[in-house]
């Protein structure tokens, strides 16, 4: 049997139609006969269509369709969030992970990473995380990354549901409505054909959005890596300091010499033949433990100065002599006045000296010039050599022919003072005080005492004869002999006036060092908590709060954008906040221009689609159905509901 087509009924315009048309649904397009059917009641058919009441039922559910009954509640911002529960999920995802990258980064920068022996009360990170600090680091930029796609995604969903009310206020090609929304997707790569089909300050702001969203997660790794990179930073600290000093023995110059001090030659020893081994050297006259005090750093605190002053004149000697023959010694003027402390020791009225070349010093004189004050005048001989300008004497001693020698007067005064290494941390400490050197049996003339003739304290007797030293060729600085004579060039025994005077200075400094501290000769013995400003490897609390920064501006960009668009659909009445998924954009492509456009290329199927240029808007199309329509025809406007009543807002 064959099939002759029937002519369809005629399509007649309905002004009480939805879309302005409507179509006879008593017909429908009937198939080929099958296996010798004809065509009845039974053969397949196309699914009916719905009538024109049917569909304005259907479709009163929403107030953007022309004619229909009384308008529901806009599907606005909360609908959106409820309907795309990604959104919530993500971004309350992200705020937690966030959270805990940052809060565990700033927590463990405020702890240093390693904490010195004599710190108290020192916050230090575990062993465990000293020792991981890169792993950790990993799994931070883990987590703050997991975070920032979380809030970037919640974020670039706005960014998308703003490509409706966009599309209403400008025309998008196809290909370029295709590149925004790959953009708004996060899809960096699509961004220049995105941004070739913005045409309104809107467009633009949202496309930026989306790129700053979508680029900022890539500046976690270096922001994590430099908050995690250990620094060298000032930390305050406590520490316990034994302050005291003073030495409570009385100093007399004998033969052979029996005032030891063994922490003085240890100190002078290290620091004549090692210069950088000195602590704090510029800070010689403090009378403090500058071994201390270099390693806790620096502070502020009260502390006795010595104020040192030192005059050199050449000197003549004269070798003593008895029964007409001439022995290893020299006379002195070392006595004590009237009014000493009863019992005090007695000084020889001569010295003795190694019969060898060499430097060797003694102690000439000594006065008390005030309570705090003293004055001693020490003579510094080169035996067999020079000192420059110095007064050269004859010897008469076996192979022993002249004597160099020069004077030199120290006077030292004492006074407290503030002691500055850092500007101050108050309350200041004290770490020593005129109060503190003084006893019933000594007084501080006494002790002044000791420091003008330290440098009789830092080389050893040798068969009972005054210290012998040797000029040192690395640092020009007198090295003490410590064993029987041994040869010495010309250089060795070769010295300056300057470098006799630094001699002193570096003396006074190793018994100020060794005497500092408290001890079982001390005359007074305290412990003071001291405030340091150390430096300790850690890292910067400063740089953790730049892990803020991205975060804040996804968060700004979040809510600025949420804000828009509840307002921009409002304004524009848009009845609907959603996504531009491939439902909703084959609900919004049922217009006449559109089903136009798709018929003529669908029938191009050896073809890929060819409508990327096509100019479209999103409106109300001149049939009144709502989606995208040539972007040459008139699109309307939507309902807007204005003082009680419901407008079509149909617009140019």
């Amino acid at each position: 049997m064959s099939y002759t087509p029937q002519r369809p009924p005629s399509i007649a315009r309905s002004y009480n139609s939805v879309f302005r048309e409507e179509f006879d649904s008593r017909h429908s397009l009937p198939l080929f006969d099958r296996g010798g059917r004809g065509n009845t009641v039974e053969m397949d058919t196309l699914p009916r269509s719905h009538t024109p009441r049917e569909m304005r039922r259907l479709a009163s559910d929403h107030n953007f369709v022309l004619g229909a009954s009384s308008k529901p509640p806009r599907l606005g911002l909360w609908p959106f969030v409820v309907t795309n529960l990604s959104l919530p999920v993500a971004f309350c995802a992200g705020i937690v992970c966030l959270v805990v990258s940052i809060v565990y980064t700033a927590v463990t920068s405020k702890r240093v990473l390693e904490c010195p022996e004599w710190a108290i009360g020192c916050r230090r990170v575990d062993k465990w995380t000293a020792e991981n600090l890169g792993t950790i680091q990993g799994v931070i930029t883990m987590i703050y990354l997991i975070g920032m796609a979380g809030l970037g995604h919640a974020t670039l969903l706005f960014c998308e549901a703003a490509i409706w009310p966009l599309a209403h206020k400008q025309w998008f090609t196809l290909g370029g409505l295709n590149a925004y929304l790959a953009t708004t997707r996060g899809s960096i790569m699509y961004a220049p054909g995105a941004i070739m089909s913005v045409k309104s300050l809107a467009a633009g702001g949202v496309l930026a959005a989306a790129l700053v969203v979508t680029l900022l997660p890539v500046s976690a790794p270096p922001i994590i890596g430099h908050a995690f990179t250990p620094i060298w930073q000032e930390v305050e600290l406590k520490s316990n300091y034994t302050t005291g000093g003073g030495i409570t023995e009385l100093y007399a110059q004998t033969n052979p010499p029996t005032s030891v001090i063994v922490q003085v030659l240890a100190n002078y020893a290290s620091w004549a033949t090692n210069p950088s081994s000195e602590p704090l050297p510029d800070h010689r006259d403090w009378y403090v433990d500058r071994q201390f005090l270099s390693e806790r750093g620096n502070l502020s605190a009260n502390a006795v100065k010595l104020n040192t002053s030192i005059s050199c004149i050449p000197h003549e000697l004269e070798q003593f002599t008895r029964d007409n023959v001439f022995w290893n010694g020299f006379k002195t003027n070392m006595s004590r006045t009237n009014t000493n402390i009863p019992g005090d020791k007695a000084s020889s009225s001569e010295t003795w000296f190694r019969p060898q070349p060499g430097l060797t010093l003694w102690a000439d004189s000594f006065d008390f010039v005030s309570e705090n004050q003293t004055r001693t005048t020490l003579i510094f001989a080169s035996i067999n050599g020079t000192i420059e300008g110095g007064a050269t004497t004859p010897l008469t001693m076996h192979n022993l022919t002249t004597a160099s020698a020069i004077s030199c007067t120290v006077d030292i005064s004492a006074s407290d003072s503030v002691l500055t290494l850092h500007p101050s941390i108050s309350p200041l400490p004290t770490l020593s005080s005129l109060s503190f050197l003084t006893s019933p049996n000594s007084s501080l003339n006494e002790l002044l005492l000791w420091f003008t003739i330290s440098p009789l304290l830092t080389g050893p007797s040798i068969d009972g004869a005054q210290p012998t030293f040797y000029n040192s060729s690395t640092t020009n600085r007198p090295i003490p002999f410590t064993s029987l004579a041994i040869p010495l060039s010309e250089s060795q025994n070769n010295w300056t006036i300057p470098a006799l005077q630094e001699f002193i200075h570096l003396s006074i400094g190793a018994l100020a060092q060794s005497t500092s501290s408290s001890s079982e000769s001390t005359p007074t013995q305290l412990v003071t908590t001291i405030l340091t400003l150390h430096k300790i490897k850690s890292l910067s609390y400063p740089r953790s709060l730049l892990l803020l920064i991205p975060p804040l501006i996804t968060l700004c960009i979040f809510i600025s954008l949420a804000i828009w668009n509840t307002l921009v659909h409002k304004k524009l009445g848009i009845p609907v906040m959603r996504l531009l998924s491939t439902g909703e954009i084959l609900k919004s492509v049922q217009t006449r221009y559109m089903r136009q456009i798709a018929g003529i290329d669908s029938a191009k199927t050896y073809l890929p689609q060819d409508m990327g240029g096509i100019e479209v808007k999103y409106g109300v199309d001149r049939d009144g159905i709502v989606g995208f329509a040539s972007a040459k025809e008139v699109v309307g406007g939507f309902v807007v509901e204005k003082k009680g009543r419901t407008d079509s807002g149909m617009t140019n």
